[in-house]
């Protein structure tokens, strides 16, 4: 699905596969135990993923995480309890933002006599939604013939070299998977900021997710039990020549994990990984890899 109210913004998928994706995340972050979560809990849970991203329909990217419920109202008011909507607009709706919308949720409320966890719900709704992403929300026809708007380009360009993105709750963990071609390593995208239009590298893109994605598993672990909280992320980036299946760049790997003392300054991906993202005294920014490579081109050309 994409967003057609806003032309400067053209989403990944967010069309019933996404929906199934999320579905299958929150049950491999469950360990596919459901044990932890009552029939009418995962009722709610279930409900609450199908409309967390419906709002798009009604106004686009901004605030579509409010407008699920709305969505949910026109479709379901004689099967589903004004009070059980409301509580699952509220869960679905906790999915987005900064301003801690979990916390403000209930712990524990009786809704139709029977206890729901909200703040549980929504962790584990929002958490399944971050991991839910790869190759298949990419359009990558588009992508590789230039028909994206600009500042989307990268967007789609990070879901489609995500090969793979699995919690692996027996060590609690989560895996990422990337590999990259020359030509997606080389190229700069358009990326919008605080500061305007800037230009990125797709490996600058993966730093920043890669701690976006561990500072979502730090708030997902406030609201889950012990035996559902993740600690570390472990990163690995391929880099893979297309036609010849050979590495034309020495793999990356780096871990990013909760340690030590809490730091309230939140660190970039270089102080928290340290020699892992150094290579020859440099640190593996996507500028430093592409001005190896071209200087790696120039030498061949040389000899």
């Amino acid at each position: 699905m994409t967003t057609r109210l806003d032309e400067t913004i053209y989403l990944n998928d967010h069309s019933t596969n996404h929906i199934s994706m999320v579905i299958e995340k929150v049950s491999a972050l469950l360990a596919e135990d459901y044990s932890v979560l009552s029939m009418y809990e995962i009722f709610f849970l279930l409900i609450a993923i199908h409309i967390h991203d419906a709002g798009h329909i009604f106004n686009g990217r901004d605030g579509h995480e409010k407008n699920g419920g709305k969505f949910l109202t026109e479709i379901s008011k004689y099967a589903i309890s004004t009070i059980e909507l409301r509580e699952i607009s509220k869960i679905a709706q906790a999915h987005s933002g900064k301003n801690d919308p979990i916390g403000y949720l209930a712990l524990e409320s009786i809704i139709s006599g029977k206890k729901v966890h909200s703040r549980l719900l929504a962790a584990l709704l929002r958490m399944g939604d971050e991991l839910a992403d790869g190759r298949p929300r990419s359009s990558n026809y588009l992508l590789d013939h230039d028909l994206i708007t600009e500042s989307s380009q990268l967007f789609h360009a990070f879901s489609s070299c995500l090969d793979s993105f699995e919690p692996v709750m027996s060590s609690h963990e989560i895996s990422m998977t990337f590999c990259l071609n020359r030509e997606m390593t080389l190229k700069t995208f358009k990326k919008n900021s605080k500061d305007g239009l800037i230009e990125l590298f797709l490996i600058d893109e993966i730093y920043i997710r890669s701690l976006k994605t561990f500072c979502e598993c730090l708030y997902y672990n406030r609201f889950v039990p012990e035996k559902l909280r993740v600690s570390t992320l472990n990163v690995t980036i391929n880099f893979i020549e297309e036609g010849k299946f050979e590495d034309f760049y020495e793999r990356i790997t780096y871990r990013i994990e909760e340690k030590g003392y809490p730091n309230l300054s939140f660190q970039n991906i270089f102080e928290l990984c340290g020699d892992s993202l150094k290579r020859g005294g440099s640190f593996l920014t996507g500028e430093n890899i592409q001005k190896h490579l071209i200087k790696e081109v120039k030498d061949n050309e040389s000899v």
